[in-house]
């Protein structure tokens, strides 16, 4: 189970690593990037905790008992969105750590991000994927997403991007 929660200053060690983790590099933000979009004035990030389901772990019982709980890690992904004055939302990045992919994460992340876009006022979203990013191209797809247009060599000088979009 997953709970959205604005960031918070001591998430972001945690936000950097799982960055570096989902992008490689080129891609992945470092540091003083990452950081710059995640505070700067417009923007907001949505950070979702992995919350034990305790009702299917089994606690109460002599098995559960004898087997510590596995450790999950609390910060299970985050979107960075920057809104922009002409009234868009400009996703930045998305990140799921591997474990919880196909959970429905990144469809909760996305959706919560563009409710806050509209509830700030505005009309549409927008992001960049490389286009040798199958799978993430497909996520978006479902999402109704649609191609603007494509960003010649927009990664590390070398890898084109497709400019996505969704009207709100």
């Amino acid at each position: 189970m997953f709970c959205l929660r604005d960031y918070r200053l001591p998430d972001f060690e945690h936000l950097y690593r799982l960055d570096q983790q989902c992008f490689p590099p080129g891609i992945a933000y470092s540091r003083a990037e990452l950081s710059s979009y995640v505070a700067r004035k417009g923007s907001f990030t949505i950070v979702a905790e992995f919350v034990a389901d305790e009702t299917s772990s089994g606690e109460g019982s002599p098995a559960a008992a004898a087997k510590p709980p596995e450790a999950k890690p609390a910060i299970a992904g985050f979107i960075t969105v920057e809104m922009h004055p002409k009234g868009y939302g400009h996703i930045i990045t998305i990140d799921t750590r591997a474990e919880f992919r196909r959970q429905h994460l990144g469809s909760m992340l996305i959706e919560a991000a563009e409710k806050h876009v509209s509830d700030l006022g505005g009309f549409m979203t927008i992001l960049e994927v490389a286009v040798n990013n199958a799978a993430a191209i497909a996520f978006y797809k479902r999402h109704r997403y649609v191609t603007v247009k494509t960003l010649p060599r927009y990664y590390n000088g070398e890898l084109d991007a497709l400019l996505l979009s969704r009207r709100l």
